[in-house]
């Protein structure tokens, strides 16, 4: 407001001379959607700006966002070229960090370097394999993803038995492995549980820094793979405490779970993931399809040792957990003639049941 204007005030008038204009702007404006689906539709839809108590924040369901403020006051000249973080998030889905620039000279608003992809969070798939002849639950079942029979993709979809525990970024590369184990089984002294990153053995023999484990229970139906970070006594007399590169997404009870230590062998040529991965992905893109074990950024700070598929146990069930990224997935039992699921996620479902018969 500028000019000469009046002002009551109880029983005084006051005549007040404004030499200053101020704006309140709009000084960052823009578009989160959907990944899989395109547009956004998510009520709760919201944005929180890092460390910055003079922005304020707008924000629609449709995904449509501003961050307000004072641009004399939140950007005077001496403090540019600067950097404001804020998070997207939305119920239902993955928060999404953004990173803006405000140059030198700003015109605002600013738009970000690009559209921000929300992701749904993962779900779980679980199911029961049953014998076509016998009506009985089949254990030792493999359930594969598999690509779309009627038009094979180029980007192609990859389950796993256990969630990543690193971020990938997309062109990492990503290749086939053989596992083989080395020498006697390592008993555990206690139970593992999930989110652990240390195991208690009996014994640590044959392990050293960057030796690989393999974690087994219920005849493979959970089964993972820990790569040793450092090796030190235990706080029982008798025990050892393997301490892992990563925690483990499981629970193993002492009792019934094998620990072997493996050598793990690269086979073929690598391919590369086609998206980025997140912590507690059960899925990956990749320009491969495979069935096999992996591994995911051979010989980097990232390296994760993972089998595909999932199995089922003596009661034919089988889980999958941290399945996302796609709204498609084809999965089949003990491959061969077997029937081919062709399952729309239904990301609003924490679980979603898919049987099979063979």
């Amino acid at each position: 407001m500028t000019g000469t204007y009046q002002v009551d005030a109880g029983n005084d008038v006051y005549t007040v001379v404004s030499d200053t204009t101020t704006y309140y702007w709009a000084v960052i404006t823009g578009v989160a959607t959907d990944e899989i689906l395109g547009t956004l539709n998510a009520p709760g839809f919201a944005v929180e700006v890092q460390n910055r108590t003079d922005l304020g924040t707008k924000a629609l369901p449709s995904g449509l966002y501003a961050i307000t403020g004072y641009p004399s006051q939140a950007f005077p000249p001496s403090s540019l070229p600067c950097n404001v973080s804020y998070v997207l998030s939305a119920p239902g889905y993955r928060d999404f960090r953004v990173t803006v620039t405000v140059p030198t000279s700003p015109v605002f608003p600013i738009s970000p370097p690009a559209v921000a992809p929300m992701r749904l969070l993962p779900i779980r798939i679980q199911g029961c394999v049953l014998s076509s002849t016998t009506g009985l639950p089949v254990a030792g079942a493999l359930i594969l993803s598999i690509d779309d029979p009627s038009s094979p993709p180029t980007v192609h979809t990859n389950a796993l038995r256990a969630p990543v525990c690193f971020d990938h970024q997309s062109g990492k590369p990503v290749q086939a492995a053989t596992i083989t184990p080395v020498g006697a089984a390592l008993p555990l002294a206690q139970p593992v549980t999930g989110g652990d990153q240390a195991l208690i053995l009996t014994s640590d023999a044959g392990l050293a820094v960057n030796s690989v484990v393999q974690l087994s229970s219920g005849g493979g139906v959970r089964q993972e793979y820990g790569i040793v970070a450092a090796l030190g006594p235990g706080a029982v007399p008798g025990t050892y405490q393997v301490s892992l590169t990563a925690p483990l997404n499981y629970s193993y009870p002492v009792t019934g779970t094998t620990v072997t230590a493996v050598t793990v062998t690269l086979t073929g040529a690598p391919a590369s993931l086609s998206s980025d991965a997140n912590v507690g992905d059960g899925v990956f893109l990749a320009s491969q399809l495979f069935n096999q074990a992996v591994v995911i950024e051979s010989g980097a700070a990232a390296e994760e040792i993972r089998m595909l598929g999932a199995i089922t146990g003596a009661d034919g069930y089988y889980g999958l957990d941290g399945m996302g990224r796609v709204q498609e997935i084809f999965l089949q039992a003990n491959s061969g003639s077997n029937p081919i699921a062709d399952w729309y996620i239904e990301y609003d479902l924490s679980v979603n049941v898919v049987d099979f018969s063979v």
